[in-house]
Protein backbone atom coordinates (compact mmCIF):
# COMPACT_ATOMS: atom_id res chain seq x y z
CA UNK A 1 0.00 0.00 0.00
CA UNK A 2 1.42 3.71 -0.90
CA UNK A 3 -0.08 5.72 1.49
CA UNK A 4 -0.23 4.29 5.32
CA UNK A 5 -2.47 7.53 6.82
CA UNK A 6 -2.80 10.89 6.73
CA UNK A 7 -0.70 12.27 9.38
CA UNK A 8 -2.36 15.76 9.73
CA UNK A 9 -3.65 18.81 8.20
CA UNK A 10 -1.06 21.96 8.62
CA UNK A 11 -2.92 26.11 9.06
CA UNK A 12 -0.76 28.84 8.44
CA UNK A 13 -1.61 31.40 11.19
CA UNK A 14 -0.39 34.95 12.30
CA UNK A 15 -0.62 34.87 15.88
CA UNK A 16 0.53 31.17 17.03
CA UNK A 17 -0.33 31.92 20.77
CA UNK A 18 -3.83 32.73 19.84
CA UNK A 19 -4.15 30.17 17.14
CA UNK A 20 -2.95 27.49 19.95
CA UNK A 21 -5.26 29.09 22.60
CA UNK A 22 -8.49 28.26 20.30
CA UNK A 23 -7.24 24.70 18.91
CA UNK A 24 -6.16 23.46 22.67
CA UNK A 25 -8.26 25.51 25.12
CA UNK A 26 -10.97 26.07 22.85
CA UNK A 27 -11.19 22.55 21.10
CA UNK A 28 -9.52 20.35 23.78
CA UNK A 29 -6.79 19.87 21.77
CA UNK A 30 -3.17 18.49 23.07
CA UNK A 31 0.04 20.29 22.63
CA UNK A 32 2.76 17.25 21.28
CA UNK A 33 5.34 19.06 20.20
CA UNK A 34 6.71 22.71 19.14
CA UNK A 35 9.47 23.69 17.54
CA UNK A 36 10.92 26.74 15.96
CA UNK A 37 12.94 26.87 12.56
CA UNK A 38 14.83 29.72 12.30
CA UNK A 39 17.17 28.54 9.49
CA UNK A 40 13.09 28.55 7.43
CA UNK A 41 11.80 31.00 9.70
CA UNK A 42 8.91 29.41 10.61
CA UNK A 43 7.90 27.75 13.71
CA UNK A 44 5.25 25.16 14.10
CA UNK A 45 3.23 23.35 16.69
CA UNK A 46 1.80 20.21 16.48
CA UNK A 47 -1.95 19.34 18.06
CA UNK A 48 -3.66 16.60 18.70
CA UNK A 49 -6.98 16.73 18.39
CA UNK A 50 -9.51 13.41 18.74
CA UNK A 51 -8.02 10.28 17.92
CA UNK A 52 -7.19 9.72 14.22
CA UNK A 53 -5.20 12.97 12.94
CA UNK A 54 -3.59 15.95 14.81
CA UNK A 55 -3.53 19.80 13.15
CA UNK A 56 -0.33 21.45 12.43
CA UNK A 57 -0.40 25.18 13.29
CA UNK A 58 2.53 27.26 11.18
CA UNK A 59 3.60 30.75 11.82
CA UNK A 60 6.39 32.93 10.76
CA UNK A 61 9.04 34.32 12.46
CA UNK A 62 10.05 36.66 9.95
CA UNK A 63 9.22 38.21 6.39
CA UNK A 64 11.58 36.18 4.54
CA UNK A 65 9.54 32.83 5.24
CA UNK A 66 7.04 30.87 3.09
CA UNK A 67 4.69 31.01 5.79
CA UNK A 68 5.17 34.58 5.50
CA UNK A 69 4.44 35.05 1.39
CA UNK A 70 1.33 32.38 1.92
CA UNK A 71 -0.44 34.63 4.23
CA UNK A 72 -0.17 37.26 2.39
CA UNK A 73 -0.94 35.95 -0.46
CA UNK A 74 -3.84 33.96 0.81
CA UNK A 75 -4.25 34.58 4.20
CA UNK A 76 -4.93 32.34 7.31
CA UNK A 77 -5.89 28.72 6.74
CA UNK A 78 -4.92 25.59 5.10
CA UNK A 79 -1.54 25.44 3.86
CA UNK A 80 -0.62 21.72 3.68
CA UNK A 81 -1.99 18.08 4.06
CA UNK A 82 0.50 15.74 5.12
CA UNK A 83 0.33 11.95 3.98
CA UNK A 84 2.57 9.45 5.86
CA UNK A 85 3.85 6.08 2.92
CA UNK A 86 5.87 3.80 4.59
CA UNK A 87 8.53 4.01 1.80
CA UNK A 88 9.22 7.62 0.20
CA UNK A 89 11.01 6.43 -2.65
CA UNK A 90 8.00 4.26 -3.90
CA UNK A 91 6.00 6.97 -3.53
CA UNK A 92 7.78 9.12 -5.58
CA UNK A 93 8.60 6.64 -8.13
CA UNK A 94 4.70 5.43 -8.46
CA UNK A 95 3.36 9.00 -8.83
CA UNK A 96 5.69 9.87 -11.57
CA UNK A 97 5.10 6.89 -12.97
CA UNK A 98 1.38 8.02 -13.00
CA UNK A 99 2.61 11.49 -14.57
CA UNK A 100 2.00 13.45 -11.70
CA UNK A 101 4.84 15.97 -11.19
CA UNK A 102 6.48 16.45 -7.72
CA UNK A 103 9.24 18.76 -6.03
CA UNK A 104 11.56 19.16 -3.23
CA UNK A 105 12.53 15.70 -2.54
CA UNK A 106 14.12 15.76 0.12
CA UNK A 107 15.99 13.46 2.21
CA UNK A 108 18.59 15.69 4.62
CA UNK A 109 16.73 15.21 7.85
CA UNK A 110 17.51 12.64 10.31
CA UNK A 111 14.09 10.41 10.23
CA UNK A 112 11.75 12.19 8.28
CA UNK A 113 11.75 11.95 4.14
CA UNK A 114 9.41 14.16 1.65
CA UNK A 115 8.18 15.31 -1.33
CA UNK A 116 5.60 17.96 -2.69
CA UNK A 117 3.26 17.63 -5.00
CA UNK A 118 2.06 20.66 -6.31
CA UNK A 119 -2.15 22.09 -5.30
CA UNK A 120 -2.40 22.90 -9.45
CA UNK A 121 -1.40 18.91 -9.86
CA UNK A 122 -3.90 18.25 -7.03
CA UNK A 123 -7.01 19.64 -7.52
CA UNK A 124 -6.03 22.94 -5.27
CA UNK A 125 -4.26 21.10 -2.03
CA UNK A 126 -0.96 20.82 -2.01
CA UNK A 127 0.51 17.55 -0.60
CA UNK A 128 3.02 16.63 1.44
CA UNK A 129 4.33 12.92 1.23
CA UNK A 130 6.64 11.95 3.96
CA UNK A 131 8.01 8.71 5.64
CA UNK A 132 8.99 9.03 9.39
CA UNK A 133 7.82 7.58 12.41
CA UNK A 134 5.51 10.17 14.36
CA UNK A 135 6.55 9.59 17.87
CA UNK A 136 9.86 10.94 17.11
CA UNK A 137 7.87 14.38 16.79
CA UNK A 138 6.04 14.09 20.13
CA UNK A 139 7.01 15.38 23.68
CA UNK A 140 8.52 12.06 25.73
CA UNK A 141 6.27 10.45 28.24
CA UNK A 142 2.65 10.21 26.03
CA UNK A 143 1.76 8.36 23.06
CA UNK A 144 -1.35 9.79 21.40
CA UNK A 145 -3.99 7.05 20.42
CA UNK A 146 -3.53 8.27 17.00
CA UNK A 147 0.09 6.81 16.74
CA UNK A 148 -0.31 3.60 19.34
CA UNK A 149 0.66 1.22 16.42
CA UNK A 150 4.07 2.76 16.31
CA UNK A 151 4.82 2.28 19.89
CA UNK A 152 6.91 -0.85 21.09
CA UNK A 153 4.82 -3.81 21.65
CA UNK A 154 3.04 -2.65 25.12
CA UNK A 155 4.66 0.28 25.91
CA UNK A 156 1.02 2.57 24.96
CA UNK A 157 -1.44 0.02 26.26
CA UNK A 158 0.79 -0.29 29.67
CA UNK A 159 2.17 3.04 30.07
CA UNK A 160 0.15 4.77 32.69
CA UNK A 161 -1.49 8.36 31.51
CA UNK A 162 -0.16 11.36 33.39
CA UNK A 163 -2.46 13.74 34.91
CA UNK A 164 -2.47 17.33 33.66
CA UNK A 165 -3.94 20.43 35.67
CA UNK A 166 -4.23 23.84 32.93
CA UNK A 167 -6.09 26.71 33.10
CA UNK A 168 -8.72 27.21 30.26
CA UNK A 169 -10.96 29.80 29.25
CA UNK A 170 -14.72 27.58 28.98
CA UNK A 171 -18.07 28.99 28.25
CA UNK A 172 -18.53 30.29 31.87
CA UNK A 173 -14.92 32.28 31.56
CA UNK A 174 -11.59 30.87 33.31
CA UNK A 175 -11.46 27.46 34.66
CA UNK A 176 -9.41 24.78 35.51
CA UNK A 177 -9.35 21.89 33.35
CA UNK A 178 -8.00 18.51 34.73
CA UNK A 179 -7.26 15.75 32.21
CA UNK A 180 -5.83 12.22 31.97
CA UNK A 181 -5.64 10.47 28.60
CA UNK A 182 -8.54 11.02 26.70
CA UNK A 183 -11.17 12.13 29.88
CA UNK A 184 -10.98 15.70 31.22
CA UNK A 185 -12.90 17.68 33.59
CA UNK A 186 -13.44 21.27 33.28
CA UNK A 187 -14.37 23.29 36.95
CA UNK A 188 -15.51 27.24 36.72
CA UNK A 189 -12.67 28.93 39.02
CA UNK A 190 -15.40 29.98 41.07
CA UNK A 191 -16.33 26.48 41.82
CA UNK A 192 -13.12 25.37 42.84
CA UNK A 193 -13.65 25.96 46.51
CA UNK A 194 -16.84 24.03 46.34
CA UNK A 195 -14.94 21.00 44.89
CA UNK A 196 -11.99 21.34 47.45
CA UNK A 197 -14.53 21.42 50.06
CA UNK A 198 -16.54 18.31 48.57
CA UNK A 199 -12.91 16.23 48.29
CA UNK A 200 -12.19 16.98 51.96
CA UNK A 201 -15.50 15.61 52.85
CA UNK A 202 -14.96 12.56 51.07
CA UNK A 203 -11.15 11.89 52.32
Amino acid sequence: MMIRRIDHVAIAVRNLERAKAFFIGALGGRELFSCPHPFQHYSWTLIELGSSCCIELIASLDDQSFVRRFLDKRGEGPHHVTIQVPDIQAAHRRLEECGVPTFDYSESLPGWKEFFVHPKNAFGTLLQFAEFNPLDWVNPGYVPACYREFAPAGEARDRPEAVEVRHVVSREGPAIEIRHGTEKLTIPQGRLGELVATLQRLL
